[in-house]
């Protein structure tokens, strides 16, 4: 039974990545939320210490309605169809063989 729970996962993950690499495909870009935009700066981005890093914090900082938009390299997406493509496959092939 613990080996067909892993199975699920496994089809739910492909199916995940399948949606998400489609999705990529689909769109050119992504524009952020200011709020997202405000979360990556102080979260992800280069440290306030760095000057990139200043100029980012000073534009989000500002209360301009500033959004970051995100181009995903087209890669990416085949990346991702593929790996799901496995995946869902994978634990299709380990709910056939418990049978």
């Amino acid at each position: 039974m613990k080996q067909k729970a892993w199975a699920i996962h496994f089809i739910y993950a492909g199916i995940f990545l399948l949606l998400a690499g489609g999705q990529m495909y689909a769109v050119e870009s992504f524009q952020l939320t200011p709020s997202a935009t405000k979360f990556l700066a102080h979260n992800v981005g280069p440290g306030p210490d760095t000057p990139r890093g200043a100029l980012n914090h000073l534009m989000v900082n500002s209360g301009a309605d500033v959004r970051e938009t995100i181009r995903p390299p087209g890669w990416i997406a085949w990346a991702a169809l593929s790996a799901g493509a496995v995946m869902a496959a994978h634990g299709g092939l380990l709910i056939a063989r418990k049978k």
